[in-house]
């Protein structure tokens, strides 16, 4: 059972927790999630999504080490993420950096997987964003990898508060370790 009483309050909790954390500088897990990363990215191939970095989320600035998977970022397009090559960056909505207008979109299905932010994730691969669905709307028919980047302290044992369309992510890479969510059976986890 969660301690939560609504997504709202569940949301609004980690938000503050994230102010706190960050606060107290985070630089010393920010590199052993690096380390964490690139061993998991190592071991993987093809083309990859990342995403920038904002304020009070794990970075992934990692990709730049590694450079035998091809890469693509998100950005904006119709109340949606659209993945694409990027010629250079600009900033978007909501303070994003993202590809610009001349990057060149790229299918999803040519995609083998994608690093996603969240606020917070439990090991059976529940994700709680910032609330706008941008990540779910965009991959409720991705079949790669969806691989949640966050700090030890947004890893939580209890259930998070999950909507029927909510994604849930197949990896969670934190500076600890990776965890393999498919591990874990559908009713762990969940309201």
């Amino acid at each position: 059972m969660s301690s939560w009483s609504s997504k709202k309050d569940c949301r609004s909790f980690f938000k503050s927790l994230c102010v706190e954390e960050f606060a107290r500088g985070l630089v010393q897990n920010q590199q052993q999630l690096d380390i964490q990363l690139h061993d998991f990215l190592n071991h993987q191939s093809g083309v990859w999504g990342a995403y920038r970095a904002l304020p009070r989320e794990a970075e992934v600035e990692v990709f730049h080490k590694v450079n035998h998977l091809h890469w693509v970022f998100p950005r904006m397009k119709d109340n949606r993420l659209e993945f694409c090559e990027v010629s250079s960056f600009v900033v978007g909505p909501y303070g994003v950096r993202e590809p610009s207008a001349d990057s060149q979109p790229v299918n999803l299905d040519k995609v083998q997987g994608l690093l996603v932010p969240g606020l917070a994730f439990n090991k059976n691969g529940n994700r709680l964003g910032k609330g706008m669905g941008f990540y779910d709307k965009s991959l409720e028919n991705f079949t790669g990898l969806k691989v949640g980047v966050c700090f030890d302290f947004q890893l939580v044992e209890q259930p998070l508060p999950m909507e029927p369309h909510d994604i849930r992510v197949d990896w969670i890479i934190t500076e600890s370790g990776s965890f393999d969510c498919r591990r874990y059976s559908d009713s762990e986890g969940q309201e």
